[in-house]
């Protein structure tokens, strides 16, 4: 989302942009059918990430040893690219297009 406001907003010194409702409601939402198997199990595997991120982000707050953190780190940094991957599939995005997301 961050990288759509940037290309459809405005964006003002300091590298900010501007997260008005004009900018935010053009935002495409794919919808999931969940008639549809695929997409059910896209859906399924996308809240999955998220928990999974969710847990992982708990568990580094309240860790100390720094090994831990290191891993837990890792982990966060794993989950993520898994979850911008599987909403570059749900938004069926060229090599290109991701090669110009992941550039911003």
């Amino acid at each position: 989302m961050a990288w759509f406001i940037f290309v459809t907003s405005t964006v003002f010194r300091g590298n900010w942009a501007s997260y008005e409702k004009r900018y935010i409601k053009e935002f495409p939402v794919r919808p999931i059918d969940f008639t549809d198997p695929a997409d059910v199990a896209l859906h399924d595997k996308m809240v999955a990430l998220v928990q999974t991120m969710l847990d992982l982000h708990e568990k580094k707050q309240s860790e100390q040893n720094p090994q831990t953190l290191r891993r837990l780190k890792t982990e966060i940094n794993t989950t993520d690219r898994q979850i911008d991957r599987l909403v570059y599939q749900l938004y069926n995005l060229t090599d290109e297009e991701i090669a110009l997301v992941e550039a911003s």
